[in-house]
């Protein structure tokens, strides 16, 4: 990292300490429950584990299908097929 660079970040952080209330956390981060931002932020995550674990599951139950169905015609496999 060059000298310009690092002067630069410790010129930030030193105005971000000298101003505080530009770093103050939202209502979300800060944690007011009953704040719109933090419900909205509630359903986006809800809405996402909803979608989330249907798809998950039904990618779980595919690999189940197949190994099932790998188990039922193993017996219908041909040794001799594959050798050289």
């Amino acid at each position: 990292m060059n000298r310009s660079r690092t002067y630069g970040l410790l010129f930030l952080a030193l105005l971000l300490a000298a101003w505080p209330s530009a770093a103050e956390a939202c209502a979300v981060c800060f944690g007011a429950p009953d704040s719109p931002m933090t419900k909205g932020m509630q359903w986006g995550i809800a809405s996402l584990i909803f979608i989330l674990i249907p798809v998950l599951g039904g990618v779980g139950g595919f690999f189940l299908f197949l190994a099932r169905r790998g188990r039922a015609f193993a017996h219908l496999e041909d040794p001799e097929l594959f050798k050289e």
